[in-house]
Order: C-alpha cells, then structure tokens, then sequence
C-alpha cells in the first residue's frame, strides 16, 4: 500500500510539474510572438486606464491607488500573458516612477525605454536607438516605414509601400508613375492594366508598349484583343469566353455539338441521343421516360382507389374517409403535373378565370 501511495504521489508531482513548466513556456512563447516593445506597450496602456479609473481616488500617489491599479492590469484575454511577464519585470521601476512620477518623464519613456531597454523613442531603432536614415522630419518620405522604427529591432533602412521604390521611397516603382509630385510629398499610382514596362499617365494611351493580349490604336492606345473572334480558337466541343488582355475555353454542355455558350438553348447542333424542341437540345429517352412515369403514376391511383373499395364491406364511414383523402391526392399530383407541362388527367383550362 505505501508503495503505490508513493508510486501515485510521483506521478502527482510529474504531471504537476511539467503542467507548471509548460504554462511557463506558453507565456514565454506569447511574449516572443508579441515582441518585448509591443508587450511594454500593451502594459503601459493597461497601467494608464487603470490610472483613468482612480482618478477620483483622495491621495494622487498613494500606495493604495498603486496597488489598485496593479490588481487590474493587463485585462484583455490575447495579450495577457506577455502583458503580465512585462508588469513582472517592470515592478520595481513602476513604484519608483509611481513616487516620483511629477517630476519623472512619462511612463512609457520612462518604463519601456530607459529601464527595461525594450523600446526606442519614434524613429529610433535598433540597440542604440540610433535615428532611422534619412530625414526625420518625414521618415521614408512618407511612403513607407523605418525598420524597426521605435523598437530594439532593425536596421532603420525604409520599408516601402506599395509602388514606390528607392532608398528613401522618393521613386515610383515599376508600373507605376508619377501623379503628383512636390518638395515635400510623392504620389505614385498603378498604370493602365492594359500597359507594360511603364506609362507616362493613367489611361490606354500612355503606355511605354501593350501586355500581350492588348494592341496598339493611335487614337486609343492599349485595346483589348477579342480573341474570340478566330472561330477556330476553342475546339468544336468548347466556346470561347474573352476576357481583358486574354481569353478561356468552356465546355459545351453535354447536349451539345458545337455551341456559342454554357446551356443547352446555346447549342450549335444537338449531340447525339438529343434532339432540338424549340430552343433546347432535349435527352431523347426523356419522352420514354415521361410515359413510364405516367403509367407508373395512374397505377398508383388505381391501387389507392382498389384499396378505398376493400374497406367498404368493413366500413363505410372508413371507406368514405379514406376514398376522400385518395381524390384529394390524385386531384393535387395532377394539378402538379399540369402545372409542370407533363401529361395529366386534368384540363386546366376549365379552371382559368
């Protein structure tokens, strides 16, 4: 008996230990997803709601609303395991600046930057918080961002936006041109989609040559070519779909051969075993199938009457109750059907207003 008490009492402290091992893993992993700066920013933001709502509190910097604050913090599900390892590291520095915070910078300088060296003043990057290149006044001229701006991260050269290009993002990228420039700002917008290897404006006829699928019109530019036009282009089971600057061959439907579009009213000729009714290439078997049906359906009547009549000698009033339910029925399938265009036993005729 010891031995098995001993024996559980071991597996208890495992599975107790490795459970603690693997939460602090899964903090860890959710600090290093979010990156130390972002956590300190997260946390910082958290102390100064929590700043917000005792506001009303009788002593500004007591030890009391501190403390309230730190119960708190770091509320919000996603980022609380990364918020929660930074308030851990940040403890002893928020209580200093929390006694001295009049004169003390703000808290984020103070508490991301100074102490816990995760975070850069703004277009600063790197160990050193060096300034990002270029000018600083208008970092990457606007158009994109300073890597590792604001972080320990980086090399401070300028990630560009979309369609612009350069070291400090002060060109357009291929494909792109110019739409406004001045001393201070750079606009750079798509080309024409009918447009290769550059344009001089936005429109057709401003490209420096057309994308294939495209030709050139002096009063036009770029035109789209209607590839469609050449019948010999899909095979004599497809049909040609153009589209801008290219095109696609479809399969005709199966009723079918040769066709101009999707359905079978779009048919050319009629495939074989199909034949033409009005605009449709229909199965020829649908006729057959049609009047097998139909025999099929009025020797369900006549089992349904046939069956009324065998409860009459039991039953009259049985009879009579399920000989109404059977016209009821046969009465509403043949309306279906009539309504449907099948054959039925019903003139509808009779009951057009």
């Amino acid at each position: 008996m010891a031995s098995f008490l001993l024996g559980f009492y071991a597996i208890f402290l495992t599975v107790l230990f490795c459970d603690g091992f693997g939460a602090a893993d899964e903090i860890r992993q959710r600090y290093e997803e979010l990156g130390p700066c972002q956590a300190c920013k997260v946390f910082v933001d958290s102390f100064e709601k929590g700043m917000q709502r005792t506001i009303y509190e009788p002593t500004e910097h007591s030890s009391h609303r501190l403390a309230i604050i730190q119960q708190s913090l770091c509320e919000e599900p996603r980022s609380k395991p990364a918020c929660l390892e930074t308030a851990t590291q940040a403890k002893p520095f928020i209580e200093e600046w929390w006694l001295h915070s009049n004169k003390a910078p703000d808290i984020f300088q103070h508490i991301c930057i100074e102490k816990l060296e995760v975070c850069c003043p703004k277009h600063h990057y790197g160990k050193q918080c060096l300034p990002c290149h270029g000018d600083l006044e208008n970092v990457c001229s606007g158009n994109g961002k300073c890597r590792g701006d604001g972080t320990r991260k980086g090399n401070g050269t300028c990630l560009c936006d979309p369609g612009y290009s350069g070291e400090f993002c002060n060109e357009c990228f291929a494909g792109y041109y110019k739409s406004y420039e001045d001393s201070d700002h750079l606009l750079c917008k798509r080309c024409h989609y009918s447009c290769m290897g550059g344009c001089r404006d936005g429109s057709p006829r401003d490209c420096v040559a057309c994308r294939p699928g495209f030709l050139f019109d002096t009063d036009e530019g770029c035109l789209d070519i209607n590839e469609c036009n050449d019948i010999n282009i899909c095979t004599k089971d497809e049909f040609c779909l153009n589209s801008k600057g290219s095109y696609k061959c479809m399969a005709c439907d199966r009723a079918c051969k040769g066709c101009y579009g999707d359905s079978p009213d779009m048919c050319r000729k009629c495939a074989k075993g199909f034949s033409k009714k009005g605009d449709m290439c229909i199965q020829d078997r649908e006729d057959e199938e049609m009047d097998q049906m139909t025999v099929t359906r009025y020797t369900t009547y006549f089992g349904l009457l046939v069956a009324a009549g065998v409860l009459l000698p039991r039953s009259s009033t049985l009879s009579a109750a399920v000989g109404a339910l059977v016209i009821t029925y046969i009465a509403g399938a043949e309306y279906y059907c009539a309504i449907n265009g099948h054959a039925t036993l019903l003139d509808l005729s009779l009951f057009s207003v």
